[in-house]
């Protein structure tokens, strides 16, 4: 049956009442000497109203999602479900409304996503750090111990060790004459025993490169590790004498037969130095 929307009508007492579309109100005005003839009484609005479903109960009924149909004529209620006010869970699921899946997942699940995961993920080791700092620590320990040992070891075999250090030109160019001549024998280097002998020494000793080779290769074979420490260093009368402690390792004894192990030796020598031509050279050996 069709509902009488709201309006002015007679209420069969000579007078308007407002029809709210669902019952009278207390709104009562005189009625207008034009108002239509045809329109309906009170009495006729209430038996409308009456006989259609309350309009409470049609909005009560669609929020619970039981299909009832509007009333003709009567405003259509909105087909969208409630949402809920502030502060205000969701309604229960309904088949026509179906709960929908929480965003993201909960914490701790394969569906954990935003600031959960990134405060979560695992931290990368900074302990490939350590390693590199350590690699290239040994790696300068390494560098340098190929560097100084080679060094040690020829100022232990090659001699030059001053327990007296040179005091002038003179003097230091002496010195330098006595490790030359050491080097002499200890590398067969003819050219440097010459350099660093006079002519009178080499005459009364060794004459030529061919003797001086010949003894110079015998005393490599018969020893190693030879090193040179100057004990003191004197000048008297345009000489300067250098006394040295000179050590190597034996290989041989004293008739030349070879030793089962190395025998560390000690010979003490003084070399009187004189200047040639400026150049300071030994001119005698004692020991």
């Amino acid at each position: 049956m069709a509902t009488t929307p709201p309006g002015w009508y007679d209420d069969g007492h000579g007078a308007l009442r407002w029809w709210d579309g669902a019952q009278w109100t207390e709104h009562v005005v005189a009625p207008d000497p034009e108002t239509d003839a045809d329109a309906p009484t009170e009495a006729e609005i209430v038996a409308s109203a009456e006989a259609a479903p309350l309009p409470a109960e049609t909005a009560a009924a669609a929020a619970l999602g039981v299909g009832v149909p509007p009333a003709a004529g009567a405003p259509a209620l909105p087909t969208e479900p409630v949402q809920p006010g502030p502060g205000e869970y969701p309604a229960a699921g309904h088949p026509d409304h179906p709960q929908g899946a929480y965003p993201g997942g909960y914490p701790g699940e394969a569906g954990a996503t935003g600031i959960f995961t990134a405060a979560t993920a695992p931290r990368k080791s900074k302990l490939w750090i350590v390693w590199v700092v350590l690699g290239v620590v040994m790696l300068g320990l390494v560098i340098g111990a190929a560097v100084l040992i080679p060094v040690i070891l020829g100022m232990n075999a090659g001699g030059g060790a001053s327990g007296v250090a040179p005091s002038s030109a003179d003097d230091q160019a002496a010195v330098a004459a006595v490790e030359l001549y050491d080097d002499a024998w200890q590398n067969v280097d003819c050219d440097a025993y010459v350099a660093s002998t006079s002519e009178s020494f080499r005459e009364a000793s060794w004459p030529d490169c061919e003797s001086f080779t010949a003894d110079a290769e015998g005393f490599a074979a018969e020893g190693e590790n030879y090193a040179v420490e100057v004990l003191d260093i004197e000048a008297d009368g345009g000489e300067i004498v250098v006394s040295t402690n000179e050590t190597y390792d034996a290989l041989t004894d004293e008739d030349g037969e070879p030793l089962d192990e190395p025998e560390r030796t000690e010979i003490a020598y003084e070399y009187t130095l004189v200047s040639i031509d400026g150049e300071w050279v030994i001119d005698d050996i004692e020991n």
